[in-house]
């Protein structure tokens, strides 16, 4: 302990202190650039939160926009609204919708023949499908005011089909006439029609055809 505060050696101890001072002086700054890096330094959050703040309530608010991206512009300009009514040509026929005619194929036939009625649809204005049977379309024969034959009694002579009738465009089913009377259930052995004069008429659906005359000779 005494060799530290009485230096001893050949030179003088004023050289001896002097070592010693600088020795700590290097030592001191040592340490002190080691707490500088290490430790020391300002608080960087500190120092973020002493700058100047901005007052929330002076900031002015901006309001959302939404813009279309490029696939809903596209979705909006492909997309076609959806058809739900019937297109004409799936569209029922009624009575209103159709002009109808009954036209013998022949205007004089020899009594007891077989006789075709050709009955013609027309369209009064959109297309539509006309479903033919018996239950819509009717034809009579008549003399006067006798009764000689008609589908109501004899069904089966209408053929059952499904006819696409459009304006301009005619469409058509044949009705064929055996040549005699019938009666309630289409009896066979009915008389033939007598000759003279007789005539042809067609109802569909409540609309009736004009009445086509022909001769049974």
């Amino acid at each position: 302990m005494s060799s530290l505060l009485r230096p001893v050696g050949h030179l003088p101890a004023s050289v001896y202190w002097f070592r010693r001072g600088l020795v700590l002086a290097a030592l001191a700054l040592l340490l002190f650039l080691i707490l500088r890096l290490f430790g020391g330094g300002e608080d960087p959050q500190n120092t973020a939160a002493s700058g100047p703040q901005q007052d929330p309530t002076t900031t002015p608010s901006v309001a959302p926009t939404t813009t279309p991206t490029a696939s809903e512009k596209k979705t909006e300009k492909t997309e076609k609204p959806v058809k739900t009514s019937e297109t004409p040509r799936d569209t029922k026929c009624e009575g209103n919708d159709l002009r109808i005619e009954a036209l013998p194929a022949n205007r004089k036939i020899v009594a007891g023949s077989v006789l075709n009625f050709v009955i013609r649809f027309d369209a009064v204005a959109d297309e539509c499908k006309a479903s033919i049977d018996s239950g819509e379309l009717t034809v009579t024969v008549m003399s006067g005011n006798d009764l000689i034959w008609t589908t109501t009694h004899c069904g089966q002579a209408i053929q059952r089909t499904t006819l696409v009738v459009a304006k301009g465009k005619q469409a058509a089913t044949t009705v064929p006439w055996n040549g005699r009377r019938s009666g309630p259930g289409c009896l066979p052995g009915q008389p033939a029609a007598k000759p003279g004069t007789y005539v042809v008429k067609a109802v569909f659906d409540d609309r009736e055809s004009t009445v086509q005359a022909f001769q049974v000779v």
